[in-house]
């Protein structure tokens, strides 16, 4: 997940809680999972450090930090609008103007999403350490905590893989990978983004995380991830997507899906400084891939390993058990 870049406005907060703030804006926390449990950190810091006795602008704070970040993140990751959507709910119509009440509204809160949050991505990992523990060769495709969470499964249980990691230059999600897998006791091969094609037909699967889940079985994820997709489907290599079911896009049992924009990489390229005619360049791009549900063969959630064409059924139950009912 890459920075924010937004001129949305955040309220005024508390001083103490801008380390969290700071930690946010630049995607220290990787993965969705991980970022939005910050961000529930984030909520209780703002009520613990609230400096004044009025209930009622706490609560207006607080939704409008939920808003701030469900419109800069929100956009492309479902995953964070539905969370503080859950995590926030009912906060609004909240009565009490007691501090310290909402303080213990927002920590319970918290407590049960980031509780079932880490129950979910251990039977996430569960579930894959099953599934790959008899495959010596994978590549990992950019960071995501659900992958990482496999890949640590696998070696508690004695199983050291051979990786292949791309860069990810987009989000430079490939070095993450690398510095936590060799922890575990993996042996890696970190190699150019292009050059993934070369390493395919010598490893068992491929593991991807998303972005965004969408309910005919297709995802987003990063930018490099459908070229992948369509390689391992040439060399019959299956090629599986790691995800928690909150990551679905309500919107998409509508078949309403929002374009995928294009970023600014001047950053990464060090433009105009590095060009001797910028004027005649552009260094714009999409950041995120459509994968086709006919590319992925499997989706491994907190609900086991799921075909493609099972996750409108399953994702429809889980919007249903979070108070969620998406127009059909």
């Amino acid at each position: 997940m890459d920075g924010i870049e937004s001129n949305t406005t955040l309220p005024v907060l508390p001083e103490a809680v801008h380390p969290i703030l700071d930690e946010l804006k630049i995607g220290q926390s990787l993965g969705a999972s991980r970022y939005i449990r910050r961000i529930n950190d984030l909520f209780c810091a703002i009520a613990e450090h609230w400096g004044t006795d009025r209930g009622q602008e706490l609560i207006r704070c607080l939704l409008a930090t939920g808003d701030y970040f469900i419109e800069i993140r929100g956009r492309n990751t479902p995953a964070v609008s539905n969370a503080i959507h859950l995590v926030l709910k009912g906060l609004g119509q909240y009565s009490s103007s007691n501090v310290a009440a909402i303080r213990e509204f927002i920590s319970t809160r918290r407590t049960e999403y980031n509780t079932q949050s880490i129950r979910n991505i251990d039977l996430i990992a569960t579930y894959g350490a099953n599934l790959f523990a008899n495959r010596k060769a994978i590549l990992a495709f950019d960071y995501s905590s659900t992958m990482m969470a496999i890949l640590k499964k696998l070696a508690d249980w004695g199983h050291h893989k051979y990786l292949i990691v791309t860069e990810g230059r987009d989000m430079v999600g490939g070095q993450p990978i690398v510095q936590e897998a060799t922890d575990f006791g993996h042996t890696v091969n970190f190699v150019l983004d292009m050059a993934f094609h070369h390493f395919l037909p010598e490893v068992d699967a491929v593991l991807a995380g998303a972005e965004t889940l969408f309910a005919n079985g297709d995802c987003w994820n990063t930018v490099g991830s459908l070229p992948i997709a369509v390689v391992s489907n040439y060399y019959n290599v299956p090629f599986y997507v790691t995800t928690e079911l909150i990551k679905i896009d309500a919107r998409s049992f509508q078949g309403i899906r929002k374009p995928i924009k294009p970023v600014d990489y001047s950053d990464l390229f060090d433009y105009p400084a590095s060009f001797k005619h910028p004027e005649l360049v552009s260094v714009s791009a999409p950041n995120l891939d459509n994968v086709p549900g006919n590319l992925i063969s499997g989706y491994i959630t907190e609900r086991g390993v799921l075909l493609p064409a099972n996750i409108y059924a399953e994702t429809l139950n889980f919007l249903g058990s979070i108070g969620v009912m998406p127009l059909l």
